[in-house]
């Protein structure tokens, strides 16, 4: 790939509202298009990006780095057909009552994690389930017996963990909302790799959603997707944002109650805490929220990010500051 070129172009699409990014749609074609398929996670796979659908399908999609590259290098203007690798799951549908899709999904060596959301007699119930990747054929299967429930630390309409992270022979689950008017203390669940046994990880208040982080690098340094949807007030009692009183606002988030933005978090000492980096935000619609629902680093590049299917289901490339 033409490094000088692809370092051009994303000087130049940085070029966006003052203080804020757009973000590089990249093209895709096939069944992943329709917005019924719903992408509601992301993550990688050695060199592949698999999107996991909200609904029982059977497969997964997968893309590989280089076909990412490629298509923001300019090299190819021929829209991504992605393949769909084998999803073999219980019929949780049957299995949990309520059962209403799927949310996160991550990779740990060939072991493969996910969480499922249920509304039982009004009531979010939150799920992990977990089994393993074939390294060759790429599918996945999730035995029937491999399956937790995790009491979601309040009741919030549509909402339980939404995001999924490893870290340190645990798996970390993201509640979806922290808000300050919402929860006083908060915390994620920490999950034993080992034996599956559960703790609790400290946290702090971030307003609004959030709806996936990404893998952690080598800082123990990762990044979430924060979002907020102004229809969602009802909801999550948005606070006054701290994190906007820190920073300069885009113009076009100054002109909207709309939030859509990248946030950094840090593990320090037996906590997780905002890194005090500033946040990636991106250039908002003037005619629709877009629910970003699934993030993936790619290298020291940036980040794709996908949406489910508001407005429409969009994969894009955000760069780096």
């Amino acid at each position: 790939m033409n490094q000088i070129k692809f370092y051009l172009f994303v000087f130049l699409i940085s070029f966006g509202v003052a203080g804020e990014i757009q973000y590089q749609p990249i093209l895709l074609s096939g069944l992943i298009t329709n917005p019924k398929q719903e992408i509601s996670g992301m993550d990688l796979y050695n060199d592949q990006i698999m999107l996991l659908p909200e609904n029982l399908g059977g497969f997964l999609y997968m893309i590989s780095k280089d076909e990412i590259l490629n298509a923001l290098a300019k090299e190819s203007s021929i829209p991504i057909k992605p393949k769909q690798p084998a999803f073999h799951t219980p019929d949780y549908s049957k299995s949990i009552p309520g059962f209403e899709g799927l949310e996160a999904i991550a990779f740990n060596g060939n072991n493969a994690y996910i969480t499922l959301e249920s509304k039982d007699d009004k009531m979010m119930r939150g799920y992990l389930a977990w089994g393993t990747i074939d390294p060759t054929t790429k599918e996945v299967t999730i035995p029937d017996k491999n399956i937790l429930e995790l009491e979601t630390p309040i009741q919030v309409k549509n909402m339980t963990f939404e995001s999924l992270l490893i870290h340190n022979d645990h798996i970390i689950l993201f509640y979806e909302a922290q808000g300050i008017n919402l929860q006083k203390s908060v915390w994620q669940y920490r999950v034993s790799l080992a034996d599956y046994s559960v703790s609790k990880i400290k946290f702090p208040n971030i307003e609004y959603r959030i709806t996936d982080v990404s893998r952690m690098d080598d800082q123990n340094h990762f990044w979430a997707i924060n979002y907020y949807w102004p229809g969602d007030a009802k909801h999550l009692k948005p606070a006054p944002d701290p994190i906007v009183m820190k920073i300069k606002e885009g113009k076009s988030h100054q002109n909207s109650n709309a939030v859509e933005r990248l946030i950094e978090f840090e593990f320090n000492e037996d906590k997780i805490q905002l890194s005090g980096r500033e946040p990636i935000q991106i250039e908002l619609d003037e005619k629709a929220s877009r629910n970003w629902e699934g993030i993936v680093r790619l290298d020291d590049k940036g980040f794709l990010v996908a949406t489910d299917k508001y407005p429409e289901m969009i994969l894009g490339f955000i760069p780096f500051k």
